[in-house]
């Protein structure tokens, strides 16, 4: 996890210990690691981090210590074997990877960032990868920019950067005014907020703490929304839903799964969820229910490209139908949203079966 690398990074620079730190800035193609992948190296050792392992992590973690020893920051391109193969498999693309030396200067940056994920305001860190700047940083939140560039262009472009990544909750690499930059939010982790303390809320709460994300359950009965009940959860909160989601910083990649006792809390639930800037946002039950709430929600004027977001009915078709299972399919859906999936198998098309069945029973 790129936080625990960042963690081990200000523990080095706080002890005065030198290294080199390499993060994976950009990729094309097909990759073992995505964007914001990194690691910590000295004298060719990788210490901590890892951008997929192979030659190409080795490669790195050569440059990265050059970088450690030198001082002299370097952006690289590694490319993977290319082409296709005789099975007819794309084999690789791009990593563009960022490698400079770790010291006392890095918790200029390190240290908010750090703060950012634990809990604190979101914050958006800007690095200029090439040029005389190169390695040097700016820091973006909500309030203001911490830090500029020599060139008072680039520091305009990358603060603009920044707060698209702030917004946006990710990363971007980009050139702008004639400099490579790289922006990366640093937020607390997801959210999963579960509207009804249900028993479908319960096994959400359960299996979703495995996933490392902060659970709210909210339920407007205090019988029901108790920390008795729910001891999984980060916060349980026993208030009307629309109060309750209005006192609550909740970004985009927050989930709200609506899981209410009646249609009609159902549907006010799901208009409050649709209000706020969580990118998913569920409705459990029937398609006949989804059909009568989107009516609805369209009729009472939500914007129609907010409304078509909604996932309802919730979840992948697993066959789902204990609360547990519902659970999984609910976790696997917004899983899927977050990091990009199709939601497709994995398994091999026929044409591949075949061809390697083919050679398998070969003598």
């Amino acid at each position: 996890m790129t936080v625990d690398v960042l963690r081990e990074a200000l523990r080095l620079t706080e002890r005065g210990e030198t290294a080199g730190l390499a993060t994976l800035v950009s990729t094309r193609g097909s990759t073992p690691q995505k964007a914001g992948a990194r690691l910590i190296a000295s004298r060719d050792q990788r210490l901590a981090g890892t951008l997929g392992g192979g030659a190409v992590e080795a490669e790195a973690v050569h440059a990265t210590t050059l970088a450690a020893e030198s001082g002299h920051p370097a952006l690289r391109d590694y490319a993977l074997s290319s082409g296709v193969d005789d099975w007819g498999l794309a084999c690789g693309g791009t990593m563009v990877v960022f490698v400079e030396r770790l010291d006392r200067s890095a918790s200029g940056w390190l240290a908010p960032a750090l703060a950012a994920a634990d809990g604190g305001a979101p914050v958006a860190i800007v690095t200029a990868l090439d040029g005389a700047g190169a390695g040097s940083r700016i820091v973006v939140s909500e309030t203001g920019v911490a830090g500029h560039f020599s060139d008072p262009a680039v520091t305009a472009a990358a603060a603009g950067l920044g707060r698209r990544a702030l917004e946006e909750e990710t990363s971007a690499y980009e050139a702008l005014e004639g400099a490579r930059l790289h922006a990366e939010s640093f937020a607390p982790p997801p959210s999963l907020i579960v509207l009804g303390a249900g028993h479908v809320g319960k096994a959400l709460a359960g299996l979703a703490r495995g996933l490392g994300v902060s659970v709210t359950v909210i339920d407007d009965r205090p019988e029901y929304a108790t920390r008795e009940r729910f001891p999984e959860a980060d916060r349980v909160i026993a208030a009307p839903i629309d109060e309750a989601l209005r006192s609550l910083p909740i970004g985009p990649k927050a989930a709200i799964v609506v899981a209410m006792r009646s249609h009609d809390l159902d549907y006010e639930a799901t208009a409050s969820a649709l209000r706020t800037r969580a990118r998913y946002v569920g409705l459990m039950g029937a398609r006949r229910k989804a059909v009568l709430v989107t009516e609805r929600l369209v009729a009472e004027g939500l914007p129609i490209e907010r409304v078509r977001a909604l996932r309802a009915p919730i979840g992948l078709d697993i066959g789902a139908r204990s609360p547990g299972e519902i659970a999984v399919s609910i976790l696997a859906e917004w899983l899927m949203v977050r990091q990009g999936g199709t939601g497709s198998p994995m398994l091999l098309d026929a044409q591949l079966f075949e061809k390697a069945a083919g050679r398998g029973a070969s003598p």
